[in-house]
């Protein structure tokens, strides 16, 4: 007969810091909020510097600041506090920021919806109508302000791998790039600036249409990216490569294999579908891809899946894998072409 292993000191300090991660969620959204990051990159700066600039306590400053300090974001050397490398992945003017997911997550889009945890593991469904009124891209709609900063975590995300996606797909026989869902189109411009014979589109919601003009133009890529609102279950224009990066994840088997169809329809002679996800990994491995398979269950019909169940929806439409390339960890870079 065995018997649990007794809990140690050590273990309930662990489990202390675990059960206090919704405190350091909402720390980290207010850092992001309150542009910490970006003011103490100018410098060291005291807490009533900072609250003088954002109009915030002084007293609640410090001691927020001071909480930073215990997290690792900033050292304190008592008068100036002064921003560590992992404060600096809250900026706004770095690739890969985590800027706009510190808001998007401590919003009440993802906060809510969360709450309702138990519900979600009761009935195997999202809570976000539950707890939000509406699906998360309908409520985005309504609440602009959590849809720009949901949009620009995903921007600041794809930043942080565009480069490495870049070097592993080989464009150079591919006339036209359609970027799925593509927001601003960080990736497909990535690709663009990579090869100057590519022409680029981001097919996306209406709203998405004006940042991907902007950032085209900005990039100075306006002659060879466009954008396009729609519903990619509906229509998706014919290409030679589609990027589907944190798309299929956000959906049901059903609904990615109809996307994939899609996508297979429209595809050119010798086109590729390129899938960029996380791959859940063994039980017991450390890493995110099992807590973002939840955040799929709380927040969509979605879930994250294995390098095997990828292949199966390939398989189902009409499509197989040609090459598998891990990024950073744990993305990859999933390559099908037309079985």
């Amino acid at each position: 007969m065995t018997t649990a292993l007794e809990a140690t000191d050590k273990d309930f300090e662990h489990m202390m810091q675990m059960l206090s991660g919704f405190f350091v969620t909402q720390i980290a959204g207010a850092v992001a909020s309150y542009s910490i990051a970006d003011h103490l990159a100018k410098g060291p700066a005291t807490a009533e510097q900072i609250s003088a600039i954002e109009g915030i306590d002084s007293i609640a400053a410090f001691r927020l600041l001071r909480a930073c300090g215990s997290l690792g974001l900033v050292t304190f050397d008592g008068l100036m506090f002064s921003a560590t490398p992992l404060l600096g992945t809250l900026r706004t003017d770095v690739p890969g920021s985590l800027h706009g997911l510190a808001i998007a997550w401590s919003a009440p889009g993802h906060w809510l919806p969360w709450g309702r945890f138990l519900d979600a593991v009761r009935t195997g469904e999202s809570q976000t109508v539950p707890a939000l009124g509406a699906e998360i891209w309908d409520y985005y709609g309504q609440k602009p302000g959590e849809g720009a900063a949901f949009t620009h975590a995903m921007d600041g995300f794809t930043s942080g791998i565009a480069r490495e996606v870049a070097r592993t797909v080989d464009t150079s026989t591919a006339k036209l790039a359609v970027d799925i869902g593509g927001a601003s189109g960080t990736l497909v411009h990535s690709l663009l600036m990579a090869n100057s014979q590519l022409h680029g589109i981001i097919l996306d919601l209406p709203h998405a249409v004006p940042s991907a003009t902007a950032a085209a133009s900005a990039l100075g890529l306006a002659e060879r990216s466009s954008a396009l609102g729609g519903d990619f279950f509906i229509y998706v224009p014919e290409a030679d490569i589609y990027l589907l990066k944190h798309i299929l994840h956000d959906w049901n088997d059903g609904a990615a294999v109809r996307i994939l169809k899609r996508c297979r329809q429209a595809m050119r002679p010798g086109g590729r579908v390129i899938v960029i996800e996380m791959l859940l990994g063994e039980i017991g491995e450390s890493g995110v891809a099992p807590l973002m398979d939840l955040n799929m269950m709380v927040m969509l019909p979605g879930r994250e899946r294995t390098l095997a169940e990828y292949c199966a929806l390939l398989k189902n439409a009409g499509l197989q894998l040609s090459k598998s390339t891990p990024i950073r960890s744990p993305m990859v870079v999933i390559e099908a072409v037309a079985a």
